[in-house]
């Protein structure tokens, strides 16, 4: 007897062939038939008729690391795109390692990113994160990388220095742990703290160890703007000296003709690191908005020396002349970082998480409407933000990408996609709706790609670039992660005065052969487990 029969609908099983029509018989977790008019005893009938049916969507990059211990209606919003499997620990600022007595201030720097549940942090290895959100249940399910950003400020803190020899091989040994572990590899955050403090030298040593395990390491580049081919350029060649496979993630840079580069160049520099025989990839999400923290407005001469040094110089009202003058300069350049306030304006830098009572009436208002309305510069008004969140804000950043860049990057055959959601504060809605975002603007709207190559580059692609064998397609033996969906309904919204608006089209979803969502009502069960390679 079967557990699960999914009759009448339209199979795009992942591959980028073509679609067809065929039954599918689920049993014990597994796909065990595809065939024409299935007619064996089964203990549930799914009719997709009208309906697509892929494999489960696989987000290459998520920032979900601390759902799991967060209200079920958050951990339910995966589902509801359609994903099954989310890769966390991204960009440098994951939770492992972050121990509560020995990691507050690395724990306040990320939580505008993660969020802040009221949880103690005792995440000191891969095993202890992962035995964690075990027990408490996973709606869908993970994989994880070792975040570099975490790892560097276990070692050294935030310390603005070059490691030494004795710290960078105490780095290799975490990393070390941790891909013994399961982690899927490595993530970089050089536009970050501590991350934007690491030489050549300590990356490819680290990358060296992700190689041994066949590993990969997904990298936030030091820089977006017109300085991102030299961004790229740096990790291309930490991959050819340590043979590791990279991975770019959001790579796009901003719509501006000063600040800005355009999607061929990108294109370019990954073709040619490709012809090299650099193995490549790079993952988007489809938004034409950003999000990343606060401090990322401020120029590294401000955050080079860590956060409580940086809290310091806030409170110092010649530097912050000094800093509103050089903000209004276009031809102030940085290694790791993009002057987001030129890029956007003000009156696109939107305040999404604060953690502190008195300061949660920002939430939702943009940093220049509130100058205005409180008679300050935006730069004074920031820095007393930051001050009073010890850094920990985040942000969205309006407007800044250009949809004829998105559209030429997702035709890229090494593209896929990425939410890069940020599940803190009021969240960037590409939380709640970027694979529906997907499917119905950029392939059933702007006819950008085909649906089969839309769901190859949302399951397959990415299943054998992190190295997952056992999910990405649909096909007999394999595990039963499945999204069914109506293609002429499927939508996200990007709304951002309501962020929160979910998505519609996404009609069932299974996770390893149990039914987490039948039209469109999530189940009460958790089914979700660890993937390791």
């Amino acid at each position: 007897m079967l557990d699960i029969l999914v009759k009448y609908g339209l199979i795009v099983d992942g591959t980028g062939n073509s679609a067809y029509k065929m039954d599918i018989g689920i049993k014990n977790g597994k796909i065990v038939a595809i065939k024409e008019n299935i007619d064996k005893d089964c203990k549930k009938v799914i009719n997709a008729s009208g309906l697509v049916i892929s494999p489960g969507f696989i987000d290459v990059h998520s920032h979900n690391d601390l759902v799991p211990f967060m209200d079920e209606e958050i951990q339910n919003l995966k589902l509801r795109q359609g994903v099954t499997t989310e890769l966390v620990g991204q960009c440098g600022l994951g939770v492992i390692p972050c121990i509560e007595e020995e990691s507050k201030t690395w724990k306040n720097y990320i939580k505008g990113v993660v969020g802040n549940p009221n949880i103690k942090f005792d995440f000191r290895e891969v095993n202890d994160y992962f035995n964690k959100i075990k027990e408490k249940g996973l709606k869908n399910n993970y994989s994880v990388l070792i975040s570099h950003g975490a790892v560097r400020a276990s070692v050294m803190e935030f310390e603005a220095r070059k490691a030494t020899n004795d710290e960078i091989n105490k780095m290799c040994e975490i990393v070390d742990n941790a891909m013994k572990q399961g982690a899927l590899g490595m993530s970089l955050g050089l536009q970050y703290i501590p991350g934007i403090f690491s030489t050549q030298d300590e990356l490819i040593k680290l990358c060296k160890v992700i190689k041994n395990y066949n590993g990969i390491v997904m990298v936030h580049v030091r820089n977006h703007d017109r300085n991102i081919i030299d961004s790229i350029n740096e990790v291309i060649e930490v991959a050819r000296v340590s043979k590791v496979k990279i991975h770019i993630s959001h790579m796009r840079s901003y719509d501006s003709n000063e600040l800005g580069c355009k999607a061929e160049r990108l294109i370019n520099i990954v073709d040619e690191a490709v012809e090299s025989g650099i193995s490549i990839t790079f993952d988007e999400h489809l938004y034409l908005s950003g999000s990343t923290l606060m401090t990322q407005l401020l120029p590294p001469w401000i955050t080079n020396k860590g956060t409580k040094i940086l809290l310091e110089k806030l409170k110092d009202k010649e530097i912050l002349n000094t800093l509103k003058k050089e903000l209004l300069d276009l031809n102030a350049n940085y290694v790791g970082w993009d002057n987001y306030s030129a890029i956007s304006g003000w009156n696109g830098i939107l305040i999404t998480s604060l953690n502190k009572e008195e300061n949660l009436k920002y939430i939702g208002r943009t940093v220049g409407e509130i100058s205005i309305e409180r008679n300050i510069h935006p730069i004074d008004f920031v820095a007393k933000l930051l001050i009073s969140e010890e850094t920990g804000v985040g942000i969205v950043t309006l407007n800044i990408f250009s949809e004829e860049d998105t559209i030429k990057l997702i035709k890229h055959p090494f593209q896929m996609v990425g939410s890069d959601s940020i599940p803190a504060g009021e969240p960037h809605p590409r939380l709640y709706g970027n694979y529906p975002l997907f499917i119905g603007k950029f392939v059933r709207e702007k006819k950008a790609i085909s649906l089969e190559e839309a769901i190859y580059k949302s399951t397959l692609l990415p299943a054998k670039t992190l190295g997952l064998k056992d999910i990405g397609e649909i096909k007999e033996g394999k595990r039963a992660d499945i999204t069914i969906f109506d293609f002429n309904e499927i939508t996200g919204y990007e709304d951002y005065n309501n962020k929160t608006r979910k998505p519609i089209g996404i009609k069932h979803v299974i996770v390893n052969g149990n039914i987490a969502m039948e039209d469109e009502v999530i189940s009460n069960g958790a089914y979700g487990q660890i993937l390791k390679i």
